[in-house]
């Protein structure tokens, strides 16, 4: 297969998620489980502060010491443990959670690219067999999207260090030139980075490849194509946040409407709103991985 322009796969990712809109659907589940996933955590620690408190008043104490108190429980060493424990066991199930979506969702989006209609366990055959590769590529292209998030902090600190020394200089504006290209160039690589994770996590889902040797033809096919890339994730996060800003603009104007009302009505456009937000993100990350998928594999004919 040759080279594909970026119109015909934004195109072919559309549409792909189009015939499988419920994995977008699926998607916003995942995504709205993190919340419920941190609710252990969170219980343990109100109540531990709770019962602390309620002990506290209950000795005499003064509301004053009885806060303090509770404080003082929520940070002792096996209170704090427990807490971060439950909260990181929350976390890695939210992870697997994603990854088996990822793995199943893009399995699925791959032999719609290809034309075909995928077959009902297409979703399942790519979580049973392609779960681990996924959950391994995902933590390597979070470690790779953190390296372009450090680059950039990085530069800016270093900017931010150089400002006594400008205003010293004979040439402050050389320092300042400097600076901001330095700046720029480290949001660009940043971009860079990020697109090469998702290349890299599509590459693990739909092709089958390991890790190591998806980031390898991930940074080859994105050093081929630059521009391309960039620009389809770009149309695809624009149309994300123009899409995601007009839900909110509209339910903005319909809680306005509905100010007057209970406020046991006002909960239900809330909810709604945080579901359909969830949903768009979902649609538009599933768009943008077949997008770049798309691009990586037409370019190494895979």
């Amino acid at each position: 297969m040759g080279e594909l322009s970026v119109r015909r796969a934004l195109g072919a990712g559309l549409k792909a998620v189009a015939g499988e809109s419920w994995l977008a659907a699926l998607g916003m589940a995942v995504a709205l489980s993190r919340g419920a996933l941190a609710l252990p955590a969170t219980a343990f620690a109100a109540a531990l502060s709770w019962i602390a408190l309620r002990a506290a008043l209950l000795g005499g104490s003064a509301p004053a010491d009885a806060l303090v108190a509770s404080m003082a429980a929520l940070a002792a060493p096996r209170a704090r443990s427990i807490a971060l424990g439950l909260w990181f066991a929350g976390l890695l199930l939210f992870g697997a959670l994603r990854a088996a979506w990822m793995a199943g969702a893009l399995a699925a989006l791959a032999r719609r690219l290809c034309g075909e209609r995928p077959p009902r366990p297409a979703f399942a055959a790519g979580v049973a067999y392609r779960f681990g590769r996924v959950a391994a590529g995902g933590l390597l292209a979070l470690l790779v999207d953190l390296a372009g998030v450090a680059m950039v902090a990085a530069c800016a600190f270093s900017a931010l260090a150089l400002v006594p020394l400008a205003r010293e200089s004979a040439a402050p504006w050389v320092l300042a030139a400097g600076a901001a290209a330095a700046l720029a160039g480290s949001l660009f690589l940043a971009a860079s980075l990020s697109v090469v994770g998702d290349v890299l996590l599509a590459r693990v889902a739909m092709a089958g490849d390991a890790p190591g040797p998806a980031l390898a033809r991930a940074l080859v096919a994105y050093g081929q194509r630059p521009a391309a890339f960039l620009v389809a994730s770009l149309v695809v996060s624009l149309a994300g946040v123009l899409a995601a800003g007009s839900v909110e603009s509209f339910f903005g104007v319909l809680a306005s409407a509905t100010a007057g009302a209970p406020r046991v009505l006002l909960l239900a456009p809330q909810v709604l709103l945080a579901g359909l937000t969830a949903l768009l993100a979902a649609g538009a990350e599933l768009w943008r991985l077949a997008a770049v998928g798309s691009l990586a594999l037409a370019g190494d004919g895979g």
